[in-house]
């Protein structure tokens, strides 16, 4: 008795999401409250069997939001299927709004046995024969099938296209129906399309809110047009051109293991977006003397790690997409800056690696794992000298190796078997870039500018001379 009591208490959101969703369906036919009641513990117990068991794993376990926003949507769901068969007839594909939003928001497993659990209980509330059941399952698996493809906001109208199609087949080819109505035929055909539509235009409105993102949107993110992006870019320069490098790496190794290549690529663009605060501080934005030269180490290891507390800052502040907003410190786990640690020990310092530790957490799911790696083997890359096949695959071992060796990866769901395959993609990708250009005849030319030697150095007196202006406002 005991366990029972402690599970529904664990649960007990998820019997009251069933009970307001079974609750809807009925109103206001709820005389019967002994019917009511056997039906609310027949829809708890597909709830628990079919949809609780996908809601211990990622992306859920990650955020409450994602628990919130399944909730919401599932009720919502249930509440305007009633109304669309009760006005428009079953054939018009009641779920298609909900079961489109789970898969572009959520993934396809989720959708798919969310499709099953509404038709499920809208075939026992509403007394459909076997015939209705089917066509309710299969308009609804069909809906989510087709949505697992959907990257552009057209392919959703093409989704609905389809949907429309199979809704009039199985309308037109019952075997009990002689009279064709026009009307109807015509309003089954085309409310999905308008469904489609009012699919894309909530969209917008539910990821700002929720912070959780489809990969629709998250190509518009990747848009280097991106106001953050574009600070980065005029703000430190060498930043930006290193987080379009770890892109291109993420991507390609994301996509060779099954996870979210979209999501990869453009967490991968605001990984380092907290280094436009202070960008004359990271290696790739230092063209002439490095001011960690005259810092304690201990002090560089703060004035570096701060690019994390920014980037954080900046992020929730542009209403970026939580996992995006997890990337951040997690690219960096609890790693080591070594540099300044051994910096501080030759200097005699008797300070603790974990003096200089990156505060974390360690990766949580497979693309801020990519990313960690990514971004080190990265700027491992940018450091070699006469970079060959053979020494960009060692180099890409020991990166890797080393990373699994310090267990940062430990929690971020990666194999083994998935780390050699992206040691493989960074290989090729690495190879690829460093590869080398024929070399062009060389022409006589005039020429027309001639630059400063130390134009360079000018420009940078200029730009520091006008930072301090400013800070004396």
């Amino acid at each position: 008795m005991k366990k029972i009591i402690d599970f529904i208490r664990q649960n007990l959101i998820d019997f009251a999401v069933v009970l307001a969703g079974f609750f809807l369906l009925k109103i206001p036919y709820l005389s019967n409250i002994s019917l009511f009641l056997n039906g609310y513990v027949v829809a708890s117990l597909i709830w628990f069997a079919l949809i609780r068991p996908k809601m211990d794993k990622r992306p859920f376990n990650l955020h409450r939001s994602y628990f919130y926003l399944f909730y919401s949507i599932t009720l919502f769901g249930f509440f305007l299927a009633k109304i669309i068969v009760r006005e428009i007839g079953l054939y018009a594909s009641p779920f298609f709004i909900p079961i489109t939003l789970l898969v572009l928001l959520f993934d396809v497993e989720i959708a798919i046995v969310t499709s099953i659990f509404f038709a499920i209980i809208f075939s026992l509330v509403f007394n459909l024969d076997a015939l209705g059941f089917a066509f309710i399952l299969t308009n609804s698996l069909l809906t989510a099938l087709l949505g697992s493809r959907i990257q552009k906001r057209m392919h959703v109208a093409r989704s609905a296209l389809f949907v429309a199609l199979f809704s009039m087949i199985f309308y037109l080819f019952q075997l009990h129906r002689v009279d064709i109505n026009l009307m109807e035929s015509l309003v089954i055909l085309f409310i999905p399309i308008v469904f489609s539509i009012v699919s894309i235009g909530v969209l917008p409105f539910i990821e700002y809110a929720s912070m959780i993102y489809s990969n629709v949107d998250l190509m518009e993110l990747s848009n280097l047009n991106n106001s953050l992006l574009k600070l980065l870019s005029l703000r430190a320069p060498g930043t930006y051109y290193h987080s379009s490098m770890v892109a291109n790496l993420a991507e390609a190794a994301a996509q060779r293991i099954g996870a979210n290549a979209i999501l990869a690529r453009t967490a991968a663009y605001f990984h380092d977006i907290g280094k436009s605060k202070r960008p004359y501080f990271y290696t790739e934005n230092i063209y002439e003397k490095n001011p960690h030269d005259e810092l304690n180490p201990k002090l560089s290891h703060l004035i570096i790690q701060d690019h994390v507390k920014s980037g954080i800052e900046m992020a929730k502040r542009n209403r970026l997409p939580l996992l995006i907003q997890d990337v951040i410190p997690q690219h960096h786990g609890t790693r080591v800056q070594k540099y300044f640690y051994h910096k501080s020990k030759d200097m005699g310092e008797e300070l603790s690696e974990n003096e200089f530790r990156y505060s974390g957490p360690k990766p949580q799911f497979k693309e801020a794992g990519i990313i960690m790696l990514a971004d080190a083997v990265e700027a491992a890359a940018r450091s070699m000298k006469n970079p060959t096949a053979g020494r960009i695959k060692t180099m890409v071992e020991e990166v890797i190796s080393g990373i699994y060796n310090e267990r940062e990866l430990d929690e971020s769901g990666l194999t083994l078997k998935d780390l050699e395959a992206i040691a493989e993609e960074f290989t090729k990708v690495l190879f690829s870039m460093f590869r080398s250009r024929i070399e062009y005849p060389k022409e006589e030319i005039k020429k027309v500018i001639n630059l400063a030697e130390d134009s360079l150095g000018q420009q940078n007196e200029n730009e520091d001379r006008s930072k301090k202006d400013q800070a004396s406002y």
